[in-house]
């Protein structure tokens, strides 16, 4: 995979590392639950892997 070395991602690289699409990616940076950056006087959002990893819980298996 592209992105299993890069510490910062693109919202597209995010959406396909986490298997979610851009739009879910783009709405948890509105709601302030997924840090991100902009590059000054650039479009381009980038996303620190270690901020992605934060959103995942552990699933519960119940019996």
């Amino acid at each position: 995979m592209e992105s299993e070395g890069r510490e910062l991602l693109t919202v597209e690289q995010a959406a396909n590392y986490l298997q979610l699409s851009q739009s879910s990616i783009r709405s948890y940076i509105r709601q302030g639950k997924l840090l991100a950056y902009r590059i000054a006087g650039k479009r381009k959002v980038l996303i620190k892997r270690e901020e992605l990893l934060k959103l995942l819980e552990p699933a519960r298996l119940d019996d």
